[in-house]
């Protein structure tokens, strides 16, 4: 009985969280996971934190918790913003209920003038901390494109 109480409660966890189609232009590119970062330093309160593995919008994302950690990927999520931006991946990340289905809808027609994908990043937390990461991504995209 026990398995099953597992079970059943990591799939709500899991479905609750997220809900980006897999197969969606939203979900490639939420899950992506850029390559030839640059090494980040270890948090010195918290040196288990695994660093390497904040490749993606989804990673970076999903690991915001602690101010000293999410320093750390404060940092990551401009770089991927760079990064990106040189691979000519123009993403747009939005947050906020309702925002996986707006994003999905916005990229119904990808061919248009601003040629962004838009991303949802958190449709129920509403954290403040996720806001912050979201607005250093798009400045930083709006910055590059500027410059463009």
């Amino acid at each position: 009985m026990k398995k099953l109480i597992f079970i059943i409660t990591i799939n709500f966890l899991t479905l609750s969280y997220g809900q980006i189609p897999k197969g969606t232009v939203q979900y490639k590119y939420y899950d992506y996971c850029n390559e030839n970062l640059s090494k980040l330093e270890k948090s010195e309160v918290y040196p288990l934190f695994r660093t390497e593995e904040l490749c993606s919008i989804k990673k970076c994302f999903r690991a915001i918790s602690y101010p000293e950690i999410n320093t750390i990927i404060y940092n990551r999520i401009v770089e991927l913003a760079k990064a990106n931006f040189q691979k000519k991946i123009y993403l747009f990340l939005i947050e906020g209920k309702g925002s996986v289905e707006l994003a999905e809808k916005k990229n119904e027609n990808l061919e248009d003038d601003n040629k962004l994908i838009y991303i949802s990043v958190d449709d129920f937390k509403n954290a403040k901390e996720i806001t912050k990461g979201k607005e250093l991504y798009n400045s930083e995209t709006e910055k590059l494109m500027n410059k463009k």
